[in-house]
């Protein structure tokens, strides 16, 4: 694991724009700065530019507008394996690493989807969260996981639209006891 990605990762403006380009496939800084809000253009550079540097995003094209030169952004394909190489050379601490920085992700979400008018007039019907207890064999814990990633792949390829909002499902499983 190459721990200064996750060192990069861990700002709120860098997860909004990797939220971004998630959603886009690829964005210029100009709709970077749209889904950032009140961040400083000069900002928005510097976050970018460590971005690029870390290799978690790229820049896929550039045009000239005007005399100046436009990048457009998309994440790196390889991000994945740059975070996790191997999870059989994994540590404790790499371990506890990623899910700091899950955890971040969520409160950063979670405090973004604040930020918005009328967000707590409806957060009943926006957000939720809760925790649930299952007995299982590592057998039905396998098969489990199967029939939720059925349901979670029949939507991960929807099309952005009007009416669609992204929308996020994060799932921790931890087992509390040991045999």
């Amino acid at each position: 694991m190459e721990k200064d990605i996750l060192k990069v990762l861990m700002h709120p403006i860098r997860i909004k724009i990797i939220q971004e380009l998630s959603i886009k496939k690829t964005a210029t800084t100009k709709e970077l700065q749209l889904s950032c809000g009140d961040c400083a253009q000069a900002t928005l550079y510097r976050h970018i530019k460590a971005l690029v540097e870390h290799e978690v995003i790229k820049v896929v094209s550039s045009h000239l507008i005007n005399g100046i030169t436009e990048k457009v952004y998309g994440i790196s394909e390889d991000l994945g394996s740059k975070i996790i190489k191997n999870p059989d050379e994994m540590t404790k601490s790499d371990y506890m690493n990623l899910f700091t920085q899950f955890i971040l992700a969520l409160l950063t979400d979670f405090s973004n989807y604040f930020d918005e008018d009328n967000a707590l007039e409806n957060a009943i019907n926006s957000i939720g969260f809760s925790t649930s207890v299952f007995l299982l064999s590592d057998k039905e814990m396998v098969e489990m996981q199967s029939e939720l990633s059925a349901v979670f792949i029949k939507r991960l390829n929807n099309l952005p639209s009007n009416e669609r909002r992204m929308r996020k499902l994060s799932t921790i499983l931890t087992t509390t006891d040991h045999k």
